[in-house]
């Protein structure tokens, strides 16, 4: 065979990959040019932010040996008013209009001690069992809507209840002791339960901006008191970690009201109980603590009834009006 024919036969050859090839690459091309489905911007988002606020508890934990938590609780708060800064200059002050300054300053009240017992909490209790127990809000938000809504639960909802709490006493092990750091990580959830209910009546006509902004307003004060007592200033290493746990903070939280407007509670809510696994997976690598049995065991409880409330909830309210649940941590 000569030179030429076999030049002719290899050309030839590559005819059919060279046209596959610009199929492919025309497909590529369609296809990133097409919107991306909002769902899985969402499973993005809310993913992203389970990661970013697991960074942000890590931060407040590894500080809280050198900063008091009432310091890194005002500096959190704090700052997350520089933060939205630019969002507020784009957006103009309309974006803080709120359609009940009382609702917000509540809020406010509520989130801000709820904080303060979190980041508290974390200083005293492995982050793994910190994060699990914080996963109770559903829970207490279930219960409040009982007893001050006059909302209707049926037996499903009240066994949920039941096994939510039974795993709470899984984790807490009140046979050995009951830790000041659990029982302020349950007030935190009981409090954030509160803000939730809130702030489901608030996302019916405020922007996320502007409950964002005054949930800040109203927590910054509260640390500011409190760490009068134990004030110490941070020095610059300190001072930037306090701006990554504000910054994570509150992106995290964003990104979680962005995931839950672009798709269904009932699907992207439960997305949030990998922090368990980021936070157990820190836990054991920065902070050695490795989670015995009855984290598991209780996990379980909790995410199991947690997760049949969202759904039931979702649900019974299928044909009302749609409403963004908020972050269910502080």
């Amino acid at each position: 065979m000569t030179g030429r024919k076999s030049w002719e036969m290899f050309f030839n050859c590559r005819q059919p990959r060279k046209r596959a090839l610009i199929k492919l690459m025309d497909n590529a091309k369609r296809l990133l040019s097409q919107k991306t489905p909002k769902v899985i911007v969402a499973i993005i988002f809310m993913v992203t932010a389970g990661i970013l606020i697991t960074f942000m508890q890590t931060g407040v934990k590894l500080l809280s040996d050198e900063l008091h938590p009432f310091v890194i609780v005002f500096f959190r708060a704090f700052l997350v008013l520089f933060i939205l800064l630019p969002a507020i200059l784009y957006k103009g002050k309309s974006s803080l209009e709120t359609s009940s300054y009382g609702l917000q300053i509540t809020r406010g009240l509520f989130g801000g001690s709820g904080m303060v017992c979190v980041f508290y909490g974390l200083s005293l209790v492995p982050l793994a069992e910190a994060t699990t127990l914080l996963f109770t809000v559903p829970i207490f938000a279930t219960l409040l809507s009982i007893i001050f809504l006059k909302e209707a639960v049926g037996i499903r909802r009240w066994t949920a209840i039941l096994f939510g709490f039974a795993g709470t006493i899984v984790v807490m092990r009140p046979d050995i002791a009951i830790s000041l750091g659990h029982m302020m990580l349950l007030y935190a959830a009981f409090a954030w339960s509160v803000c939730v209910l809130i702030a489901k009546k608030l996302t019916q006509s405020d922007s996320v901006l502007s409950i964002t902004f005054w949930q800040a307003v109203g927590s910054a004060p509260i640390g500011f008191i409190l760490c009068l007592y134990v004030w110490q200033w941070p020095d610059l290493q300190q001072l930037l970690y306090l701006f990554c746990i504000a910054g994570f903070g509150t992106a995290g939280h964003l990104l979680m009201y962005a995931a839950l407007q672009r798709g269904a509670v009932s699907f992207i809510l439960p997305l949030d109980y990998l922090r368990i696994i980021w936070s157990t997976a820190i836990g054991i690598f920065i902070f050695a603590d490795v989670p015995d049995f009855n984290l598991y065991i209780g996990g379980a409880l909790i995410i199991s009834a947690t997760s049949f409330i969202t759904f039931r909830e979702v649900k019974l309210r299928r044909k009302a009006k749609p409403v963004i649940a908020p972050p269910t941590t502080p």
